[in-house]
């Protein structure tokens, strides 16, 4: 296995776990990669159990050259020509703390230089300045951080956020754009916009998982794709994620399995954006150590005694007409489609699941889910 092909299975595993820990009743949408990379950034500095706990909740324990790795995939995603990715990750460490030469030096990886903020004497302004940051980096999708989240006792707050720009290869209509009911997990029907198309699309049925699937590639060159995972009944998908494995994902991702079908297709019109506190979530995950002021050892980045207040990831997807972002418009028609009848429908209209996977090196960018307009 190359190095890509560790961090890529890596990255895979991880969007599982994190799948199931933040398995509920809410919009969900995040970018495993984006948090992934940030962890790594703070693992760098990581020594003893701190380390031990990361590596082991990372699916990297046994991964050599991991940020070589992590170079490659991201010089691949970065040089996409069809989509534009932005992954951002920055440490802000307290002023006073001492940063070690040779950590600094490492973060060559990650194209991220700690920045160094004055928690304890004017956590304010420490937290104007980060929220700056956010509205920068997020093209002003994120403007304010949790104000209980800075305090003058802050040592460390990693930031990572994760942007896309992306055209469906075959967009939807605006002219069909309609009012439609949408089904909640307790059997509510709510008003939804739904977004409708016809063209030849991937499916797939799985009978014993009560589950269909739905390939919508982006761009002429399909290397991105967003796979919609709708289980058969309106409450399903707790108990879909839960039973998740990266097996099974793997395997409903695979195109070999999936099936081309003339498909009218229904989708709901749906911007989600989120901003996690993640320390709760990755303590639960195996790595509590990281998050506290007592255990938590970083003596590669500093001889202070350092701790991770939290990480906050980040993210945003927007599924409209054209895509995820306003962009370019790709091919808005397959003409001579027009003279066949649909050989199937794929009717989004209860809570679901998708990620969106960069094919070429099979890597999941975003996993998210919608329960709700």
């Amino acid at each position: 296995m190359s190095t890509l092909e560790a961090v890529t299975m890596a990255n895979n595993l991880f969007t599982v776990d994190l799948a199931r820990q933040m398995n509920g009743d809410q919009n969900v949408i995040l970018s495993p990669l984006s948090t992934i990379i940030a962890l790594l950034l703070i693992c760098l500095g990581a020594e003893d159990t701190t380390e031990a706990q990361m590596k082991q909740v990372l699916h990297i324990k046994n991964c050599r050259d991991i940020h070589y790795g992590i170079q490659d995939l991201m010089f691949e995603l970065e040089n996409a020509k069809e989509f534009k990715l932005y992954i951002e990750n920055t440490l802000f460490v307290e002023e006073t703390c001492k940063i070690a030469n040779a950590y600094i030096n490492s973060n060559v990886w990650y194209n991220s230089k700690p920045e160094k903020v004055a928690f304890r004497n004017a956590p304010r302004d420490a937290m104007e300045h980060i929220n700056s940051w956010l509205e920068e980096k997020s093209k002003g999708t994120f403007q304010n951080m949790p104000e209980t989240l800075i305090s003058n006792n802050t040592k460390i707050v990693v930031v990572n956020t994760a942007y896309l720009l992306a055209n469906w290869t075959q967009n939807f209509p605006k002219y069909k754009t309609k009012n439609y009911e949408f089904t909640l997990s307790n059997n509510e029907k709510v008003p939804i916009q739904m977004m409708s198309a016809q063209g030849k699309f991937n499916l797939r049925t799985i009978d014993d998982e009560k589950l269909r699937i739905l390939e919508l590639p982006y761009g002429a060159g399909k290397d991105l794709c967003m796979y919609i995972m709708l289980p058969d009944n309106s409450n399903d998908l707790y108990k879909v994620v839960e039973n998740m494995s990266f097996e099974k994902l793997t395997s409903w991702t695979d195109p070999k399995y999936m099936k081309k079908k003339y498909t009218t297709v229904f989708l709901p019109h749906f911007e989600i954006e989120s901003a996690y506190s993640m320390k709760d979530i990755m303590s639960s995950m195996g790595m509590p150590d990281v998050f506290n002021d007592t255990k938590a050892t970083f003596t590669r980045i500093s001889k202070d005694n350092l701790f991770v207040s939290d990480l906050i990831s980040l993210a945003t997807v927007n599924a409209d007409e054209d895509g995820t972002r306003d962009v370019t418009n790709t091919d808005d028609h397959f003409g001579f489609l027009a003279l066949m009848l649909p050989e199937a429908t794929f009717r989004v209209d209860r809570p679901f699941f998708y990620v969106i996977q960069h094919k070429p090196t099979d890597c999941y960018v975003f996993y998210g889910t919608f329960q709700k307009p």
